[in-house]
């Protein structure tokens, strides 16, 4: 029971911390991570919250598994419902404790998008250690590696990324005429977080011996 509740906590304070780190990125104001591009663009382009829009998108991706897998889906992982809820206020949560940060130049946007990867990376590997679940969009990847058995995991979050990249970028051009919410830090993100994270792990087991 003891082992249960400690591992329930690390995962929520995985999500937390991952939260946390996308809005450090949103407030650098060069781009979020890949998961949260999308999201970001939608909430500056209309009324709605990033955490509206991420719960929006998290619980599409959701449905999105359960049409792939089909009756394999495990129903304890409708527990993502919940994940996606808890994802989506914490990222307001988070944003509103980060209304303070305002980067005055270039080189302090870098620092804190820079500092939003790390987060973020630390989030997802806290995140993964319980093996509980997962947020949706991790699911699905995972939905797909199950059905394009022929292609790695690696390369299918590759381009699950870079789509929700492209379709953050075409909808920033139509919604506010020019890029916001995914630039370069986007691209930084998307090329940094899976060797950091890999990065973490190596410490942290380093630091268990």
């Amino acid at each position: 029971m003891i082992r249960q509740i400690r591992s329930t906590l690390v995962f929520l304070l995985g999500i937390f911390i991952m939260s946390f780190g996308l809005a450090v990125s949103i407030r650098a104001n060069l781009g979020t991570s890949p998961i949260a591009s999308f999201p970001t663009v939608l909430s500056l382009g209309t009324t709605p919250s990033v955490g509206f829009y991420l719960l929006a998108v998290n619980l599409l991706f959701l449905v999105l598994q359960i049409l792939l897998v089909g009756r394999k889906f495990p129903l304890f992982q409708l527990v993502q419902i919940p994940v996606s809820i808890i994802f989506g206020v914490f990222t307001d949560i988070s944003l509103y404790l980060t209304t303070w940060l305002e980067p005055s130049n270039y080189l302090l946007q870098w620092a804190w998008t820079l500092g939003g990867v790390v987060l973020v990376a630390l989030g997802v590997y806290l995140e993964t250690q319980p093996r509980l679940s997962y947020i949706p969009g991790d699911g699905l990847v995972f939905a797909l590696t199950l059905k394009l058995q022929n292609i790695p995991f690696g390369t299918i979050k590759l381009v699950f990324d870079w789509t929700l990249v492209v379709m953050a970028v075409v909808t920033s051009l139509l919604l506010l005429g020019h890029l916001e919410g995914v630039r370069e830090g986007t691209a930084f993100a998307a090329l940094t977080v899976g060797p950091v994270i890999r990065l973490i792990g190596l410490v942290h087991k380093r630091l268990d011996k």
